[in-house]
């Protein structure tokens, strides 16, 4: 007969080992479907067409982004690449940021706006600041850049952070505090950036 003393040690490290199976799987799902939207944007430079990641996705890869910080004019990068996504919807964002296609189009002119998760691909807004950039690759292969004029914590009621400019505009939304992962916050933070003129690139 086996002791209740072996039963409940060996009850806990199977339920624990299940977490960690679960979360080694999901790990390796987000990992996959990283490579495969890289593929699909590795097809939309060569043909300039959009390209689904998989067969089922209700969306594609729009652009390529990537953070540099300043560090007295020698920027260095922030995080990773990261592939944007055409349509913010709550699916699309849970595999990278996402194209609110209401904005203008990566590479438009007017606002662009990008959202992202903040705990995990756009985790890295928390360390951004003025005078940094946002690298921005078109499906055109062209890159442009983006020089952060404003980081701003705004209420979710103030959508005039969304509004159409005239401009060359960037702006990335991700929900604030980045410490708070609650499902629900009230508060977004904002980082906007201007275009810089080819001739004035930085990097």
């Amino acid at each position: 007969m086996i002791s209740m003393k072996w039963i409940i040690p060996c009850s806990v490290a199977l339920i624990g080992l299940s977490f960690l199976s679960h979360g080694a799987y999901m790990q390796i799902k987000a990992n996959f479907a990283q490579f495969l939207i890289e593929q699909a944007w590795t097809k939309t430079l060569a043909d300039q067409r959009p390209h689904k990641p998989w067969r089922w996705a209700d969306t594609h890869p729009v652009g390529k982004l990537k953070l540099f910080a300043d560090k007295e004019h020698d920027f260095y990068p922030i995080g990773q690449p990261m592939f944007v996504l055409a349509g913010a919807s709550g699916r699309n964002l849970a595999f990278g940021p996402s194209l609110l296609l209401n904005g203008a189009g990566i590479g438009e002119q007017g606002n662009t706006i990008i959202a992202g998760h903040r705990d995990t691909h756009f985790l890295p807004l928390q360390n951004v600041k003025r005078g940094d950039i946002v690298e921005l690759q078109t499906s055109q292969g062209v890159l442009q850049q983006y020089l952060i004029v404003s980081t701003d914590i705004v209420h979710e009621t103030q959508t005039e952070v969304l509004d159409m400019t005239t401009d060359n505009q960037l702006t990335l939304i991700t929900c604030y505090p980045f410490e708070d992962l609650s499902a629900n916050s009230d508060y977004r933070y904002v980082v906007t950036a201007k275009k810089v003129n080819g001739s004035h690139r930085l990097i």
